[in-house]
């Protein structure tokens, strides 16, 4: 079970649901956004400023060692899959 939950779509602001169109548009998956919605105005102001540095190092920096990154990180905090 997920420690934060997800809102649900009816209920994110229309401004996150633009975001939501987004990714779906360059990842194929935006769900994740739900849970950044407890939280509009912080979600947005993240993503208005995350979207467009993806955008600018998408390629640049290998997939891999993204996700090699991430998991150290989930390792060194203890976080479970």
């Amino acid at each position: 079970m997920p420690r934060i939950s997800a809102i649900p779509f009816e209920q994110v602001t229309p401004e996150l649901r633009k975001i939501m169109r987004t990714y779906d548009k360059s990842l194929g998956a935006s769900e994740f956004v739900q849970t950044f919605a407890h939280t509009p105005d912080v979600a947005c102001a993240f993503f208005n400023y995350y979207l467009p540095l993806m955008a600018a190092t998408r390629g640049r920096i290998d997939m891999r060692l993204t996700e090699l990154a991430r998991l150290k990180v989930a390792e060194k905090s203890s976080a479970k899959p």
